[in-house]
């Protein structure tokens, strides 16, 4: 199962800095793509970072620890792609 989480540029950087290098979390964090798009008028510019599940619970648990503002955006992407799996 592919995941897809979103994140700001800030969110990013503390969930780069805070995820040890080397982890498999850390190189999915690393291989994140730059993102703009509009959703309803709104423009968000951010990073858009493809794991597995077991990259992204490891991200939310980072995020949880450096970034508690990012915390309910993971939960919605891994929900999201649990649902469509």
């Amino acid at each position: 199962m592919e995941i897809s989480v979103k994140v700001s540029p800030t969110d990013f950087e503390k969930l780069r800095d805070g995820t040890p290098h080397g982890s498999p979390a850390h190189e999915a964090i690393v291989k994140a793509s730059w993102i703009e798009h509009a959703l309803g008028g709104v423009l968000f510019e951010g990073y858009d970072i493809l794991c597995d599940e077991k990259q992204a619970l490891a991200i939310l648990a980072t995020a949880r620890r450096c970034c508690p503002g990012a915390v309910l955006d993971i939960e919605k992407a891994i929900a999201f792609a649990k649902s469509q799996s």
